[in-house]
Order: C-alpha cells, then structure tokens, then sequence
C-alpha cells in the first residue's frame, strides 16, 4: 500500500497538467508536450488527442532571421520531457492555436519569462499589456544585450533586413538627380496612335506627349515598342 501512495505521488509531480485560466478550480488534464514545432510553439497530448499550443506573452525570430534556431533549440531543451503546467489563456488565435501559459516548477518560473530573461524572445505587449514579470524581464536581457538584443536586426519589420546591404554603396540625392537619365516621352495622337521621337509625325496634328503611352504603335517607327 506504502508502495502504491509513494507512485501516485510521485506522478502527481512529475506529470504536466493543463487548466484553464477562467477557472483554476477546474481538475487538471494530465498530459505531455510531445514535440515542438516552432520556437513557442508545440504539441500537447492530452489522453489520445492532441492540443497545439502557443506560448503567451512572448515573440520569438520567423525562420530565417538571426536567433530562430537558438530560440527553436530553447524551446525544445525546457519543454520537451520537463514537467509543467499548463494555464490556457485564450481559447484560439488568429492562426487557430490556444494561447497558453507553461508553468515551470523545476525552476519556479514561467517559459514565457524565462524566454524573456534569456532574450530568446520578446515581451509581446499587444497580447499580454504591460504585465510587470515581463516587463522587469525584457529590461534585464536589453541591459544585458543578451540574445535577440544583441542582434542589429529589426525584428517588428516585415522586412527581413531593414539596413542597406554591406556592398552596396549609397549615393546622395544631389548625384542622384545628376545621373539620371531623361525619360523617353512619346507622341500619342487623338486616334491612340504611338510615335517616338524621330518619326515623321511626331508633334504633328492633335496629341499629347506622355512617357508611359497607351494606345496602337506607329508602323513606322514602332511606337512605344521600337523597331
């Protein structure tokens, strides 16, 4: 009897549990975090079905910006095979996933902090406001540049790199105007007809001039298109 007690404890601590925020009151579902498909983003099974969940309060790199697979590895290392608790924020996002709140015990802490402290992530203020632990947490890693800080990258661009390229050499306005080419304009007639500087009836009878010409191209001269 001894025996049996001692086991049943020892699953209640180490087996995650998944409750929701409306109502703590509620009895967990107990489960596990199967595998891990994005940084903060996994699989939770739950007695034969399978929950995909997103953790709350905190951004991570898209793939192929700097920090994605750090952040990809981190989330693997705590989630995978740790015992947690999982508090369910909001029932579905914008791409379907439950939002999540992922309790660490082993470490007293949250993974969304913990993301945050490590600069692995960033506070997502628009989901979770100006919520302290965060915020405290995200000061900590910028004071520190730690992780995404460290990185001369924007992360809130859609651009996948907001500065000019290394090679590239940048020329002032003022050369710019000097270099620029005069742009070709072409006669179009009343009729829609198309003529480029040169042709016999370029200017001539009723028309306008325009560098960006719509209409039927001279046989002559080719029109927009050119000989």
């Amino acid at each position: 009897m001894t025996r049996w007690l001692f086991l049943i404890i020892c699953l209640s601590v180490y087996l995650p549990v998944i409750v929701f925020a409306e109502d703590d009151n509620r009895t967990g579902i107990r489960g596990e975090i199967i595998r891990v498909i994005k940084p903060g983003v996994f699989d939770y099974q739950v007695d034969g079905y399978i929950l995909r969940l997103r953790a709350w309060g905190v951004g991570f790199p898209k793939r192929g910006q700097p920090g994605f697979n750090d952040a990809l590895a981190f989330t693997e290392r705590i989630l995978i095979g740790s015992p947690n608790s999982v508090v369910i924020k909001q029932e579905f996002d914008l791409e379907n996933l439950k939002v999540a709140d992922i309790d660490l015990p082993n470490i007293s802490t949250t993974f969304s902090k913990l993301s945050i402290i490590q600069g692995v992530g960033w506070h997502n203020e628009k989901e979770s406001g100006r919520y302290g632990p965060f915020v405290m947490a995200q000061l900590r890693a910028k004071r520190k540049n730690l992780g995404v800080w460290a990185d001369d990258f924007n992360y809130f661009s859609e651009r996948l790199n907001n500065h000019t390229p290394f090679n590239s050499p940048v020329i002032p306005k003022e050369i710019k105007k000097q270099l620029s080419l005069p742009t070709m304009r072409y006669w179009v007639t009343g009729f829609g007809k198309i003529h480029r500087p040169g042709c016999s009836f370029y200017e001539r009878g009723r028309g306008e001039l325009s560098s960006r010409p719509t209409g039927e191209d001279c046989r002559i001269c080719g029109g927009a298109v050119g000989k």
